[in-house]
């Protein structure tokens, strides 16, 4: 489904399904932001092929791309986390608003469709989105930390092992509630076709309909059916 992004014209669209990742029409995506002012160089380092979450923005006022973000979904043994692989921009869009945007989107797609990931981690590539966002995001723990000295036991322990070398935004504290009602605050975003903006009650559904599908013995005891 299209989504877009509010006061704008920035149509936004998440791809999980393997299908439309392999459809994805990369060249014509590096040749509009190369066009936008990106060098090439840009994506000569991303395994593309390894992506298993996509964002596109498109600038419906001109038909082109105004950014894309690919993560790779990794597991450790606490369980499953996301890694920002690719995450450019035009360079118009230079305030970060558009990158925290389409992360913000992503993992809230993420957690309705499959549950809260334990974090989301990143070499260079997205590391200002994730601190942007991470200055959002209520009880979640930045490693290493933007703003002070103050370290994260607990989030200093999980960067250890997902790997050195990156920031890692801990969710493990972030109820699935909290968080959608944060990413919510940070997009604001409407389906396409739609009137209403997708408020906090219809994201909750969401969620409690994935934790249903992922935990339907629980669901029945509780006597919820989502």
């Amino acid at each position: 489904m299209h989504y877009l992004l509010a006061g704008s014209q920035i149509k936004l669209t998440y791809l999980q399904d393997r299908r439309a990742l392999r459809g994805i029409d990369w060249p014509m995506i590096f040749d509009g932001l190369t066009d936008a002012g990106l060098p090439l160089s840009h994506w000569q380092w991303c395994d593309l092929d390894a992506l298993t979450h996509v964002v596109l923005a498109i600038d419906r006022a001109t038909g082109g791309y105004a950014g894309v973000l690919g993560l790779i979904e990794r597991t450790t043994p606490p369980g499953p986390w996301l890694m920002i692989e690719l995450a450019q921009v035009r360079p118009t869009d230079s305030d970060g608003s558009l990158p925290r945007a389409m992360l913000a989107h992503v993992l809230a797609r993420v957690v309705c469709l499959d549950g809260k990931p334990l974090a989301i981690a990143t070499g260079m590539a997205g590391r200002a989105p994730l601190t942007e966002l991470s200055r959002n995001i209520r009880s979640a723990a930045l490693h290493p930390p933007a703003d002070s000295n103050v370290i994260t036991l607990g989030a200093a322990s999980l960067a250890r092992q997902i790997g050195a070398g990156r920031s890692v935004l801990d969710l493990q504290a972030v109820s699935e509630g909290s968080l959608l009602r944060d990413l919510r605050g940070l997009h604001g975003i409407r389906a396409m076709g739609k009137k209403a903006t997708l408020s906090e009650r219809s994201m909750a559904r969401l969620a409690r309909n994935a934790a249903a599908t992922r935990h339907p013995r629980k669901a029945t005891r509780t006597g919820r059916t989502g």
